[in-house]
């Protein structure tokens, strides 16, 4: 029987169905543990699924684990140089929730769009006749307006056919070429030209230090008055302050956000701009992914307590 700690009270079902005659360590729903409840924990596991950040002290106190596995595609609250150290393989799950958050990213990009969340707050607070009538309020239609995806990834990628479904023309900006989008039509242009000349703007690239602030005052500076940006990606890659001069200033349309550099604070000015549309990091925040992360997460761990190579396997120099 293997212990397999994970780090935070979310939803458990997959866990225990997919993992019977194993010691499941995991908090109360929606709690998660201390640092020092996770230095005592990992002492004696052979799995952790990361849902909280694993530092480099909880690495060195693990004596025999094998393996983490990211709850989701992110693994920047990982210290995967310190896991590479100690010889502890790290995976993520990033297929169970490219469909979600891809969902979330062309919600908010609707939104934002056609000023949903604005309008349900005049119908909210003001009298209906003052919002009703032809003329008022007026959002942006999305076909014939350019898309522009930052990180042609999985999620980037079903986003990108949203948008080509809704007739917009698809601009990417990646770090590889990516001819099967290119044949599709989708056209991959320096991040420059894509924040000059899009509409709408998504960013689905990943944290790392190369990205940090990758969405820059200057970047920002290109961007068409009425352009918009959605950021379903990490709060890392966009300088916040940056973009909060731009949206006070009104030199861009608007903004919808679903990560933030300081989480889980979020900036309160924010709060007082009516062109920004805020949710809680919720990309994969639906019952059936979090299910089928768990899921994933599950296999992963089997193939590993079995001799394997986990799917999504981020450091092979590891395995020695």
């Amino acid at each position: 029987m293997a212990k397999i700690l994970v780090t935070y009270g979310v939803p458990a079902e997959g866990f225990f169905e997919h993992l019977k005659g194993h010691d499941v360590c995991i908090p109360k729903p929606l709690e998660g543990y201390t640092k020092e409840e996770m230095l005592t924990h990992i002492a004696d596991a052979d799995a952790v699924v990361a849902c909280t950040a694993v530092d480099a002290d909880m690495i060195a106190a693990a004596k025999q684990l094998k393996l983490i596995v990211c709850y989701g595609a992110g693994y920047d609250a990982i210290d995967v140089a310190a896991a590479t150290r100690a010889g502890i393989m790290v995976a993520n799950t990033p297929d169970a929730v490219t469909a979600p958050t891809a969902e979330l990213a062309i919600a908010l990009l609707t939104a934002v769009s056609r000023r949903i969340v604005h309008l349900d707050s005049l119908l909210r607070t003001r009298p209906s006749p003052q919002v009703f009538g032809m003329g008022k309020h007026m959002g942006q239609s999305l076909a014939g307006q350019t898309l522009g995806i930052v990180g042609m990834g999985r999620i980037g990628a079903v986003v990108a056919d949203f948008g080509r479904f809704m007739g917009m023309k698809v601009l990417y900006h990646a770090r590889t070429p990516k001819p099967h989008r290119d044949a599709l039509g989708d056209v991959k242009v320096p991040l420059e030209q894509l924040m000059a000349q899009s509409d709408f703007i998504s960013l689905h690239c990943p944290a790392t230090p190369e990205t940090r602030n990758l969405i820059s005052r200057g970047m920002l500076a290109l961007m068409k008055p009425n352009a918009c940006i959605v950021n379903t990606a990490r709060g890392a890659v966009m300088d916040e302050e940056a973009l909060l001069d731009a949206l006070r200033a009104g030199s861009i349309g608007g903004a919808a956000l679903d990560v933030y550099p300081d989480e889980p604070h979020v900036n309160p000015e924010y709060l007082t701009l009516p062109n920004v549309i805020l949710t809680p990091h919720c990309g994969s925040n639906t019952h059936q992914a979090r299910y089928e992360m768990a899921v994933q997460a599950c296999t992963r761990i089997q193939t590993v307590l079995a001799g394997g190579l986990p799917e999504n396997l981020l450091n092979p120099e590891a395995v020695r």
